[in-house]
């Protein structure tokens, strides 16, 4: 089966393609403790993945300055174990592999910084997978959704919202995609909730849901 024209899917990364969660839990806790910061009840940690992580250091009450050495010390324990704790939620590499094979055009917009996104990707065999990976900058000022998707659509060269389609599993996701005039597909087994859903055009429980959400849509 091929798509009637070429079709462009953005795939977020944490909480969508893989469950990230063990290892920015682990390195959010090393942060706040090295910090000697309070440590938040586990329903917030449980909220972590998704925005910019200084972001969610300033809504801990720090300043723009300590947020962002804060985020240092984050990366830095991230790159030696973080990172590698990440796990596939089943299905989505072969769902990647039967998209592409349709004919659909791959690209990632994670709000994780493109270092560690390539890493991610390489880890569970995705990277070459993908036609372009849009990230966040590890240093600069494309750190949110709607300025990853901003570069994904001026350096593929996208122009039609019809026919791009955001896959992901936040608000962020689903409203950074809204200001482009693109639908969002929200996908339940990452870390959003039924309110950040809602606000998604489709919704998918598994990715075999997800497969007939997208195919329907094209």
């Amino acid at each position: 089966m091929t798509t009637p024209s070429k079709k462009t899917l953005l795939f977020d990364l944490d909480g969508t393609l893989v469950d990230s969660f063990p290892g920015i839990r682990t390195s959010f806790l090393h942060t706040l403790q090295e910090k000697e910061w309070e440590i938040p009840s586990e329903d917030r940690i449980s909220q972590v993945p998704g925005p910019p992580m200084e972001w969610t250091l300033q809504d801990l009450g720090m300043t723009a300055e300590q947020a962002q050495d804060a985020l240092k010390t984050y990366l830095d324990h991230y790159g030696l174990v973080g990172w590698d704790l990440s796990e596939e939620f089943p299905g989505m590499r072969d769902l990647l592999i039967r998209l592409k094979k349709d004919g659909f055009r791959l690209c990632t917009a994670t709000s994780k910084g493109e270092f560690f996104a390539e890493k991610v990707l390489r880890k569970f065999d995705m990277f070459d997978l993908f036609d372009f990976m849009g990230a966040a900058t590890d240093n600069g000022t494309r750190r949110s959704k709607s300025a990853v998707i901003k570069h994904v659509l001026e350096s593929v060269g996208l122009e039609e919202p019809a026919d791009i389609l955001m896959i992901g599993d936040r608000s962020h996701d689903i409203e950074g995609s809204a200001e482009f005039g693109i639908d969002c597909v929200g996908v339940t087994w990452g870390y959003g909730n039924a309110t950040e859903w809602s606000a998604a055009r489709f919704t998918a429980s598994t990715a075999e849901e997800l497969e007939r959400i997208i195919h329907d849509w094209a």
